[in-house]
């Protein structure tokens, strides 16, 4: 079977590294080739790589010669060249975020079409939700706009005419099952790699942070990108609220941040006492992030909103083998219990307070926590795991393939008549389908 699978192939993308980690494991069973939007440079891969400027109808004739299409989508620009390929040719679509509004703003941008796509979501989201979805994104709008991303993902511009999608977690699914006419696939998400090339680019300006750092301090990290759902000011504000945290725990952001965050940050830590105790290192290199995980002791991952369908961090922090903090909701509570320490969201600060509290006081729980957590990864987050279960949703797809069409032929024919907006005749046609074709 000829498959294509496209997605980026940035050396910086993560989306690309766990995704190509399922390569080999693909290409012995199908025919793949990996079609990517151009970029400077491209992540190394054991598969022809196609690059493509834009998603023209060229692009699109050729995408349809295969079997299947594969299309990955993340809630970035380095999509914006993939997401309109998924509305005009039904394929297998892998998401790995549940919020695509981001992606949906920045495509329709890229395009010109910002204004009409407005025009069409104001009626459903309202006007003041539209005007900031067609904002320039104020700073201290930053929290209103993840809250607006949580509850209007705009998911169904990539999913509404797919064969089938995968997902990460047991709770991204249920959030869209029912959306696609064919199967939802919970995938296995690999851990990234330790190497995601940002080594050729990037110096060790944080290093020092390692050098001053006192022998016996314990090291609490977050990692990623630092913004308002990350929730690092209920961390700060739990360490400062116990006496015995406040004088042991130092606090590191690390990952890339934007100013006002920075600066919010920065002034919460200096009024609570912990500015000496607390860092944002910045965007890091590969080695520079692995030795700050070898020297942490635990970490958290604490986001609320939740925006993607599972934390590649949180995975990459249980194979450092450490211990993780997460608020237990949205995928983070598909996490076994004996490895995440869970902590209740509606408590906020006393919750974090007393998990932080047990993790210090108690040693061997940060020890058998961690190795509980760098099992878990070991035993289930393989790129051959994961490129299994895309094995098997690109067959639930095919099979679904035939019926997708149909449905199309179906409602073409009805427009071609000019009975598409007579409800009595779709009702009829569809139910008649529906029960021929055993789609309930």
């Amino acid at each position: 079977m000829r498959v294509a699978m496209v997605m980026p192939m940035s050396p910086e993308s993560a989306i690309s590294d766990v995704m190509t980690q399922a390569v080999p494991r693909i290409s012995a069973e199908w025919e793949l080739d990996v079609w990517c939007p151009t970029e400077p440079a491209y992540r190394p891969c054991p598969v022809p790589v196609v690059p493509y400027e834009t998603p023209s109808p060229n692009v699109r004739r050729a995408l349809a010669t295969y079997d299947l299409v594969i299309y990955v989508l993340g809630n970035s620009p380095w999509h914006s060249r993939i997401l309109p390929l998924t509305q005009s040719l039904p394929g297998l679509v892998v998401l790995h975020d549940v919020s695509l509004t981001d992606l949906v703003r920045h495509t329709a941008i890229e395009n010109g079409t910002l204004d009409l796509l407005a025009q069409q979501l104001e009626p459903e989201i309202g006007h003041e939700r539209t005007a900031l979805f067609t904002s320039a994104f104020p700073a201290d709008q930053a929290q209103a706009w993840l809250e607006l991303c949580a509850e209007v993902p705009l998911d169904g511009f990539a999913i509404r005419r797919s064969l089938g999608v995968v997902v990460h977690s047991q709770w991204h699914a249920g959030l869209v099952d029912g959306l696609t006419l064919g199967d939802v696939t919970v995938a296995p998400l690999p851990v990234p790699s330790t190497r995601m090339g940002f080594d050729s680019n990037q110096e060790d300006d944080a290093s020092d942070l390692l050098l001053d750092l006192p022998q016996d301090a314990l090291l609490l990290v977050t990692v990623g990108a630092v913004n308002a759902n990350r929730r690092i000011d209920l961390l700060l504000q739990a360490i400062a609220d116990d006496a015995v945290l406040a004088s042991r725990v130092h606090l590191w952001a690390v990952g890339p941040t934007d100013g006002h965050t920075s600066v919010e940050l920065s002034h919460l830590a200096a009024a609570l006492g912990l500015s000496a105790r607390f860092a944002m290192t910045g965007r890091v290199t590969d080695r520079l992030l692995q030795a700050i995980l070898a020297r942490a002791d635990f970490s958290a991952g604490l986001r609320d909103p939740v925006l993607e369908g599972q934390s590649a961090s949180v995975l990459t922090q249980f194979l450092a083998g450490l211990p993780v903090v997460v608020f237990d909701h949205a995928h983070y509570a598909d996490l076994p219990d004996d490895v995440a320490l869970k902590v209740d969201p509606a408590n906020g600060q006393v919750a974090i307070r007393d998990a932080l509290r047990l993790l210090v006081d108690d040693p061997d729980e940060r020890l058998r926590r961690g190795e509980a957590g760098r099992d878990y990864v070991l035993r289930s987050r393989s790129g051959t795991a994961y490129a299994e279960a895309l094995l098997e949703a690109g067959a639930r797809a095919m099979s679904v393939k035939p019926m997708v069409d149909m449905t199309e032929e179906l409602a073409a024919r009805l427009g071609r008549l000019d009975l598409a907006r007579q409800p009595a005749v779709v009702d009829a046609v569809t139910r008649f389908a529906f029960e021929l074709f055993d789609l309930e």
